[in-house]
């Protein structure tokens, strides 16, 4: 069976709509997936019932972007709500508060002489989820860098020029956030951040898994994450990050081998608790 846990849409910052992951879902032979934009459930909320014609079972899903103490943290969120209140009223503030941060990312940028403008990174955003990959692919196309990678590490990174520090979750209000709309949390990506951070703390504060089967985790880093994952008695979650071919994470959808025992023992018991199958 192909599960996919952790996809982007247009509603952040990947390249297709949600409609059109559905269909390459279908094509890939996807049974179970969920669409995780930053901040954004929309897409969770559009393709429900396209993905049942097909077969296909939609987990709701979100990716919370944090900061605190255990620095820019990614958690997303699995079988929650997506009327939650509280939650719901998060993610429109959040929304709101994308845009006023990243008009100051673009103006300090227009000090230090890149002079692009901040309605075609929007655009780039469909004007509504902006996120500094549009900020970067803009300076990229106004011909300031060669790649985007380049432009967020050389601009938009932490401690670099233009990085804007933005209010925000930690990772522990995150979890808090996403079990108060009765879904569970995991860490994303944990192979991929470079400080230190306290797997632990997260555990004691509630949390629920580890993204162990990562796309970009080599065999060596998923090992690794699975031993912490039962060490921990976490559970256990399977992502490609998909957000487009020609994007910075071009994994095919469904693409990622993982444990479908340990993986669809818990989406069961979702199932079963939420009532998302």
């Amino acid at each position: 069976m192909k599960v996919d846990l952790h996809i982007h849409s247009t509603y952040s910052d990947g390249q297709w709509t949600p409609f059109k992951l559905v269909e390459e879902a279908s094509f890939r032979g996807v049974s179970i997936m969920a669409i995780t934009d930053h901040d954004e459930m929309a897409g969770s909320k559009e393709i429900r019932e396209s993905a049942a014609k097909k077969g296909i079972t939609i987990i709701s899903g979100i990716e919370l972007n944090t900061d605190g103490e255990e620095g820019e943290l990614h958690i997303l969120g699995y079988g929650f709500d997506v009327e939650n209140k509280r939650l719901c009223e998060y993610i429109h503030w959040r929304q709101q508060e994308r845009v006023f941060w990243s008009k100051k990312i673009v103006a300090k940028l227009q000090q230090l002489g890149y002079l692009i403008d901040w309605d075609a990174c929007w655009k780039r955003a469909n004007e509504k989820v902006i996120v500094r990959t549009h900020i970067a692919d803009e300076l990229v196309d106004q011909g300031y860098f060669s790649d985007r990678e380049h432009a967020f590490q050389a601009l938009l990174m932490k401690g670099a020029p233009a990085f804007v520090d933005r209010e925000g979750l930690s990772a522990t209000e995150a979890i808090e956030l996403i079990h108060h709309a009765g879904g569970k949390a995991f860490v994303a990506h944990p192979g991929e951040y470079s400080w230190e951070w306290s797997l632990k703390k997260l555990v004691d504060r509630g949390l629920d898994g580890i993204e162990v089967y990562y796309s970009r985790h080599k065999q060596m880093t998923t090992l690794y994450w699975n031993h912490m994952a039962d060490t921990f008695n976490l559970l256990k979650s399977v992502g490609s990050d998909f957000h487009g071919p020609t994007s910075r994470s071009p994994y095919p959808i469904g693409s990622v081998h993982f444990n479908e025992n340990e993986v669809l023992a818990w989406l069961k018991e979702l199932s079963i608790e939420e009532g998302v199958y």
